[in-house]
């Protein structure tokens, strides 16, 4: 169950595109979902700048920390990340980049995602 709420949480939250020059720098840290789903007291996905990425979770006091790879290029998004020992790869689009928000949008289920820079 705690893989199907991450995995929908990585597809949630509405946005609108907006057609802009990626800079893949600004990719790079600690993001939170401007919406958590329902149960999740915390959730932070850190890109770091060798290309991995890292997810952690707080549900009802229980810590859990996944990790996996990711791919950027121009402005498609690609990554790999093992969750209870199953793989789950993606490719989303990122419709914005700044240094405080990323909008991105998974295609094949037409679905966004707005994170916001932690501090």
């Amino acid at each position: 169950m705690l893989c199907h709420l991450l995995v929908s949480l990585l597809l949630l939250s509405p946005a609108s595109a907006v057609d802009e020059k990626i800079d893949g720098k600004l990719f790079i840290g600690k993001w939170e979902p401007e919406k958590k789903p329902d149960g999740v007291d915390k959730l932070l996905i850190e890109y770091t700048k060798d290309n991995k990425m890292i997810v952690e979770v707080e549900v009802q006091g229980m810590k859990l920390k996944f990790e996996g790879t990711y791919k950027l290029e121009g402005d498609k998004l690609s990554y790999k990340i093992e969750i209870n020992g199953q793989e789950r790869d993606e490719k989303r689009k990122i419709l914005k980049l700044s240094d405080t928000e990323c909008v991105t949008k998974n295609e094949d289920k037409n679905e966004e995602l707005i994170l916001k820079k932690v501090k």
